[in-house]
């Protein structure tokens, strides 16, 4: 149970007298708008975690101090700072640091290591590295294969501090910095890596203006105002929680309740502990806690909204929670989303937002029909609402970007009421536990095996919601591999979201008159009977409801 927030559920009007920002584009800073907060209600707690709250003046004030010690040590505007810590006050006085420094921040997610990690620092040419303690271990030896080492400052307790690392306890405290970069909106704050599709995990920079655009629209969808509170239990490497959860609470003067990971047992007490009236959520977390046993306390809490979630009547009926769905990127923003004071459209993300065109189109880009399959591709109306391009990859950027639309890779319809609904992906891309999975890059590592000859990773629909991830190889002669050995292989090359659940050995995969393995006759095979599941003590396992078809 966490400590009392200062306001309760919104209303409409601020019962604290805290206003909404709204700046314009150029004034879209997010460093700017953390100081005016903090000048204006130093004393207003914005964030809660664990056991522990902050004040605007808090922040503000120890972002400035470490703002200083990195200028003191050369971190300098434009230089790529890598992230790879867990939910904590450190990551979020980290970030605003950089931001005052006008440095880009890089969230890495903690869990990275092996091939993942060495690609995503390379990538970045970070100049320093945070990174918690408990991972340090993984963090040197994959520092050892770089051909540029980051500083790398220690973040927490560690079994042993690696030579020439710095102690995050020990960097000094200074005043905050008298004279400061004038940073504008257009320039990159953070840089968040997404899947790859056909190639490997792609950098998004976000400029200023992207990351508080992210912030009002979400506050937009859930109608957050000075007196809500928001529950974030997701991690602040993604954008939901960092510029969509803390930054949304900067702008709209309400509060953000962060957690360290997502947990069903405790899910009703914190929102009632913390007051909470807006909930972030992926699509399976509805799920698991409509699994919970029925309670006469489960609409006792203060819950109005949870974003994002698919309709579900049983859910909203028993819980009295309206579950949000809208299409956003990562790469863009909030393109279509369900109002709040509209009747749900069962299946689908939403109508348009007033901020944003779109269009459906087919491979050609000539526009489809109403009710016809098309590819989903947008554009901003305003400025920077967009990320400037792909990092390091000018082709990818270029492909996107053709024909003066940003192509999302996506398919769906539209009705004739302009509801949208998502049909499938038109990527080679999957999404488990919340985290979007390259299989191009799954394949990559599972080819490191010597046995391997040929592999093809898929979707397959988990109980649970989104999908589980299923990989078909075949071996190489005389030599030998079972599923078991082959995930223990990725285990020791991969986070653990990117672990297959599903191994199924070939003599020969589906192929092309040109070679090349024909995917969409895998997603549409049941499960063989002699596959093996990861997740089963048996290494088989029953076959799961809807098999045959990759979830959408």
């Amino acid at each position: 149970m966490g400590p009392t927030p200062q306001s309760g559920m919104g209303s409409g009007l601020s019962a604290s007298g805290v206003q909404p920002l709204d700046p314009a584009p150029g004034d879209m800073v997010i460093s700017r708008l953390l100081e005016q907060r903090a000048a204006a209600t130093p004393d207003r707690v914005v964030l809660h975690f664990e056991e522990s709250s902050l004040t605007y003046a808090e922040i503000d004030a120890r972002a400035g101090s470490l703002a200083s010690t990195l200028d003191e040590m050369g971190v300098a505007r434009g230089d790529r700072v890598g992230m790879m810590l867990p939910n904590g006050e450190p990551f979020i006085t980290i970030y605003f640091a950089l931001g005052k420094l006008g440095a880009v921040a890089v969230p890495i997610n903690p869990t990275y290591r092996g091939y993942i990690l060495e690609y995503v620092l390379a990538d970045t040419a970070c100049t320093m590295l945070f990174a918690d303690g408990g991972v340090v271990g993984e963090v040197v030896s994959s520092l050892d294969l770089l051909d540029v080492r980051p500083r790398l400052v220690v973040v927490g307790t560690s079994a042993s501090m690696p030579l020439g690392a710095i102690d995050y306890e020990t960097l000094p405290t200074l005043a905050s910095m008298s004279t400061k970069p004038e940073l504008g909106f257009t320039d990159v704050n953070c840089i968040i890596y997404t899947s790859g599709t056909t190639g490997p995990s792609k950098g998004v920079p976000l400029t200023n203006a992207h990351g508080v655009h992210k912030a009002l629209e979400v506050n937009a969808v859930c109608q957050m105002g000075p007196d809500d509170v928001a529950y974030s239990p997701l991690p602040l490497f993604h954008s939901m929680a960092l510029l969509r959860g803390v930054l949304a609470a900067v702008v709209s003067g309400g509060q953000c309740v962060l957690r360290q990971r997502f947990s069903a047992g405790s899910y009703w007490d914190d929102v009632r502990g913390y007051g909470a009236t807006i909930g972030h959520c992926v699509f399976t977390i509805p799920q698991i806690l409509k699994k919970a046993e029925p309670s006469p306390r489960d609409r006792e809490h203060s819950l109005k909204v949870l974003y994002q979630g698919r309709y579900d009547p049983e859910f909203e009926e028993r819980f009295g929670v309206r579950l949000i769905e809208g299409y956003g990127l990562t790469e863009a923003g909030v393109a279509m989303y369900m109002r709040m004071d509209e009747p749900p459209r069962p299946g689908s993300c939403g109508r348009v937002s007033e901020e944003w065109d779109v269009a459906l189109v087919d491979d050609d880009d000539v526009p489809v029909g109403e009710g016809e399959i098309g590819e989903i591709v947008l554009r901003p109306k305003l400025p920077w609402l967009v990320t400037p391009g792909y990092l390091n990859k000018p082709e990818a950027t270029a492909e996107t970007f053709r024909n003066l639309w940003f192509h999302t890779g996506d398919l769906g319809t539209v009705d004739r009421d302009g509801y949208y609904y998502f049909k499938d992906r038109k990527k080679d891309s999957m999404r488990r536990r919340g985290e979007n999975v390259s299989s191009w890059e799954l394949e990559q590592v599972i080819r490191e095996h010597p046995s391997i000859d040929e592999v093809a990773a898929t979707p397959f629909p988990s109980p649970v919601g989104e999908d589980d991830i299923r990989v078909f190889i075949t071996l190489l002669a005389d030599t030998a591999l079972d599923g078991p050995g082959l995930v223990a292989h990725c285990r020791r090359r991969l986070p653990d979201f990117m672990v297959p659940r599903y191994v199924e050995i070939r003599t020969q995969l589906p192929k092309t008159p040109t070679g090349r393995i024909q995917k969409f006759e895998l997603r549409s095979e049941p499960l063989g009977s002699d596959h093996y599941d990861s997740d089963s003590d048996s290494g088989v396992a029953a076959e799961p409801s809807g098999a045959g078809a990759a979830p959408s």
